[in-house]
């Protein structure tokens, strides 16, 4: 029998501090009643109650209240009784004052812990925690400064108050976006579902810095894709994959609404394309980055029937760049003669939604001869790519992607290079190992001869290290182009997005690259799922694609012009002008010379070494 009380006893405890606080109120009315007894069986005239609410009334303030029995008076058997009783009091009470403690302490000690449940609907759910996390914070925040009550909920295996600090330390102000941490597994589906997801607008899934990230993303949007219904609605899903290989089990895992990008290729097509073109990296940053000019897809039922030319100048601080069918399909830089439906959405590139207005006058438009200028062959170029990471393959495939005929990539590293068997045709690939800090091999190597120069962050090093190698390659670098009186395009890959300023700080026109792209993009994507399909022909090889063309390719230097002039001209060339980079603002930061939608009737005179940022070829996107 005593085995068995204290097997209940246990059960009783191991319930926590309600059912103790439970038991305790239990004994206390049963004190109560006891009290309220002694009091009608033994208390003198003066002290028994009238009747037996009373009396249990009584019975109750004694138990709260032991010291009532300093007043009590009459015979010794009732003043033994009361003091049992009071003493039984005093270890009732001072038993519930620590559980209920106890409990207060544990409930606040889960609430640092982050454990409760996230009551929102329409807020943005962030799974995982890596050095990005910051920037696909300060995006999303960036982006609901339009919108009231924005939220953005964070699930990660690390202490709450930790990633609240961290972010609130990098991030800064965030303009009445609530931002809420948790912490849980964001692969367990019992953790995710602490952040409510299926209320949620988009869920992004950040990998983690480990040797196989890629495994956490798809458990992660399994997790995640449970909680969409049959009919297919739910949030949207974005993430990344580091291995292009795992990039269809990923779009499997996360389901209709999932985007993924490959972060090897994007990277690599960053990189190659940055490196060929000095300053379209600041352009791809205005188009990913919020604080910047994004791609809207706006509905403007009053230009329905009307051509694809008669509207490149309706919109005065917009640039129209494509055009959006009902079923989804995507036009970018249409033939001009291209209809404008009624359900048609028009794609172009703004500042703000609020920017996106029709001018009050839509001047007609004469295309004149579409026909792309004559060009020449180009001749080949010379690329020298130091330094090795898993991207290296997907670098070199994207050089021979764009690269002319006659080309030639030679790459050093001073670790074996993991690149497969090459079959580039007219490319020519040379590899070699030397450490690319020395500057006695960058001065073997030649690098003057070069025409563009890509330097990768080192993959099997700590960021801080591999960063503090790459600077030292970058310096003696400049230094040798200076002495050897050369100019190169140079792009740089860092690891750590902080090490950026320190790059930047010599020759701030050197395109630095980093990680933080595909923040910028997930961030895009999870706002507006159409952008995927875009960047994705954006960042093609071939198709429609951003460039940078000399100014004196389109329009007379030293006379001013306004900028609709300069859309026009261009447009008779098939390409579309968004925007320039003006020479002399190279080293003005933090658009280093890149202007994108500027005003349309504003004169200005361009210089020899100003260039126009336009949208070369045609392309059009399927639906998905």
């Amino acid at each position: 029998m005593l085995q068995k009380f204290r097997y209940r006893v246990d059960n009783v405890m191991g319930r926590g501090a309600p059912a103790l606080i439970g038991v305790l109120a239990a004994l206390c009315c049963v004190f109560a009643v006891l009290n309220g007894l002694l009091l009608l069986a033994f208390a003198p005239d003066g002290i028994r109650p009238d009747n037996a609410r009373s009396s249990v009334w009584a019975g109750f303030l004694r138990v709260l209240s032991p010291t009532a029995l300093i007043k009590d008076r009459g015979s010794a058997p009732f003043l033994l009784i009361a003091v049992v009783m009071a003493f039984s009091g005093i270890m009732l009470m001072s038993t519930i004052i620590p559980v209920i403690s106890a409990g207060l302490q544990n409930q606040l000690a889960r609430l640092r812990a982050g454990r409760t449940r996230v009551v929102e609907t329409g807020h943005t759910v962030i799974l995982g925690w890596s050095s990005q996390v910051h920037v696909v914070v300060a995006e999303l925040v960036e982006a609901n400064r339009a919108r009231r009550r924005g939220c953005i909920a964070v699930l990660a295996e690390k202490d709450r108050s930790e990633m609240e600090t961290e972010i609130r330390e990098r991030v800064g102000d965030t303009f009445g976006t609530r931002i809420v941490c948790r912490t849980g597994n964001p692969t367990d589906p019992q953790d995710v579902a602490i952040v409510s997801p299926e209320h949620a607008r988009s869920v992004i899934v950040l990998a983690a810095e480990d040797e196989c990230p890629d495994f956490g993303v798809i458990k992660s949007l399994l997790a995640v894709a449970g909680t969409h219904d049959e009919g297919g609605t739910g949030p949207l899903l974005v993430a990344g994959v580091a291995d292009e290989q795992n990039l269809a089990a990923a779009r499997l895992a996360g389901g209709p609404r999932c985007r993924v990008v490959s972060t090897q290729g994007f990277i690599a097509r960053l990189l190659v394309q940055s490196s060929l073109q000095s300053g379209l990296s600041q352009v791809y940053s205005e188009l990913l980055n919020f604080s910047g000019h994004e791609i809207y897809m706006t509905h403007h039922p009053e230009l329905a029937g009307r051509r694809f030319d008669d509207v490149l100048l309706a919109f005065r601080c917009s640039t129209v760049i494509g055009l959006m069918r009902e079923d989804g399909r995507i036009l970018m830089n249409p033939r001009g003669e291209t209809r404008i439906e009624a359900p048609d959405r028009i794609v172009v590139l703004s500042e703000d939604l609020t920017t996106i207005a029709l001018s009050d006058a839509i001047p007609e438009f004469t295309p004149g001869d579409l026909s792309p200028a004559e060009t020449s062959p180009a001749p080949g170029r010379n690329v020298l790519v130091l330094g090795s990471n898993r991207r290296l393959d997907a670098i070199i495939e994207q050089l021979g992607a764009h690269l002319p005929a006659g080309s030639r990539v030679d790459v050093v590293a001073d670790t074996p290079v993991p690149v497969e068997e090459w079959r580039g045709g007219d490319l020519r690939l040379t590899f070699h190992r030397a450490d690319i800090t020395r500057r006695h091999v960058l001065e073997r190597l030649t690098v003057t001869k070069y025409d563009h120069v890509i330097v990768l962050c080192a993959g099997d090093r700590d960021a801080q290290e591999a960063d503090a190698g790459t600077l030292t390659t970058l310096l003696n670098l400049r230094d040798l182009a200076e002495c050897g009186m050369h100019s190169f395009t140079l792009v740089t890959e860092m690891a750590d997005d902080r090490n950026r300023v320190l790059a930047q700080a010599g020759k701030p026109d050197d395109l630095i690259v980093s990680g933080n792209f595909l923040s910028l993009r997930l961030s895009q994507i999870s706002q507006n799922p159409h952008l995927d399909r875009i960047f994705d022909e954006l960042f093609a090889p071939a198709g429609c694609q951003i460039a940078l063309h000399p100014a004196t390719d389109y329009v007379p230097t030293d006379q001013p012009i306004t900028f609709s002039s300069v859309v026009e001209i261009v447009r008779r060339h098939g390409h579309l002008a968004i925007g320039h980079r003006i020479a002399r603002r190279i080293s003005q930061p933090p658009g280093h010379g890149v202007e994108l939608n500027p005003d349309r009737w504003e004169t200005r005179t361009y210089g020899d070494e100003d260039q126009v940022v336009v949208l070369t070829g045609s392309s059009l996107i399927q639906a998905p």
